[in-house]
């Protein structure tokens, strides 16, 4: 709830310290919690919104004459909610220390710090995905052992990559790494492995910090070329919500593979990527597929696409994908505007080296 908050906020929502019981909120919980559930954790917006009040930082704005009903609430839904909570808000401190995009963000690493251990919490995003225990273990054991150990005698690095949080420290050990030939020579023997083990983890820390969308989000800000209206709209497209989130909803109505048709679970995907696209196209919806979460993170890593014809293309390196609710019968109805931006992730697709 707090990430989502977070966003709210740095998106201007939240207004002048009000976080309200919306579908804006319940969209963007429902998108942090794919990806933090457990498998057994079950989509509740409205008890983080209503419990979070036992802490000393969230307080609630009580609807006049409903302090009794308030007060009588044991298990909160949104009809409760709704009919006694005019909204949320947080201690004046914390909301202007949220304002503000540099403390913003060393707040959001320490949450991410207390989710979970690094390493946990990377094997069961990698099986989320697809891999399989014995990828997922290997991959682990890369990450902690043998590549430290070949950067270290290098003189790069000696300690386990899995303790590395910031997504652009791991970045520049990547490079290192690149540059270090007794990496590239059991890279090449590995068929690729310890490379394909880096660049998941670094998808990892993507997703759990949203590294390069809020670099994404910067360079939009301090474009002095863009028009306020403009700059919104493309923060929000970056964020998967606004503009482009609701033309891809008025597009599909559903998820446009499946059909599950639980907007509140569905995310906006962008075909051809986000770095990869002009101002017009990452607002483009025809650039966009609405889809489950399994879905939509499989398509942004490239383990699935589809042809010319809307038949899913499903990569060798996903793993168990049946387990995923992915399967080799799945289409999507594509339209010749959408032909360019699928050919363009069709190519990455084939391409791709994780």
């Amino acid at each position: 709830m707090l990430f989502a908050v977070m966003d709210l906020i740095e998106d201007g929502s939240a207004g002048l310290n009000g976080i309200y019981y919306n579908d804006e909120l319940k969209n963007r919980f429902a998108w942090y919690f794919e990806k933090f559930r457990s498998s057994k954790d079950q989509l509740n917006t409205a008890n983080p919104f209503f419990y979070l009040r036992s802490s000393s930082f969230w307080h609630h704005a009580i609807h006049v004459g409903k302090q009794v009903d308030y007060g009588r609430i044991n298990t909160p839904s949104d009809k409760s909610i709704n009919q006694t909570i005019a909204y949320a808000y947080l201690d004046d401190e914390l909301f202007f220390f949220l304002k503000d995009a540099t403390t913003a963000a060393v707040l959001r690493n320490a949450l991410v710090e207390n989710l979970d251990t690094r390493e946990e919490g990377f094997k069961r995003w990698a099986l989320s995905i697809g891999k399989t225990e014995k990828t997922v273990a290997n991959y682990t054991q890369a990450l902690k052992t043998s590549i430290p150990n070949w950067l270290s005698d290098a003189g790069q690095w000696h300690t386990n990559l899995l303790s590395i949080s910031d997504y652009f420290a791991l970045v520049r050990v990547m490079d290192s790494a690149l540059k270090v030939q007794e990496f590239v020579d059991y890279n090449k023997r590995g068929k690729g492995m310890y490379l394909a083990a880096l660049k998941m983890y670094r998808a990892y820390l993507d997703e759990l910090t949203d590294a390069t969308a809020q670099h994404d989000v910067e360079v939009i800000e301090q474009d002095t070329s863009l028009e306020p209206t403009v700059k919104s709209s493309l923060v929000q497209a970056r964020r998967g919500q606004g503009k482009f989130r609701r033309r891809l909803i008025d597009s599909w109505q559903r998820c446009a593979v499946t059909g599950y048709d639980n907007i509140s679970l569905l995310l906006a995907s962008h075909i051809k990527p986000w770095s990869s696209s002009d101002n017009k196209e990452r607002l483009d919806p025809f650039n966009g597929l609405l889809l489950i979460p399994n879905l939509d993170k499989a398509f942004d890593l490239n383990y699935v696409s589809f042809d010319e014809k809307g038949k899913i293309l499903i990569s060798d390196q996903l793993g168990e994908y049946q387990s995923l609710g992915i399967h080799d019968d799945m289409t999507v109805p594509l339209y010749a505007k959408h032909q360019e931006y699928m050919a363009f992730h069709r190519e990455v697709f084939h391409k791709k080296g994780i």
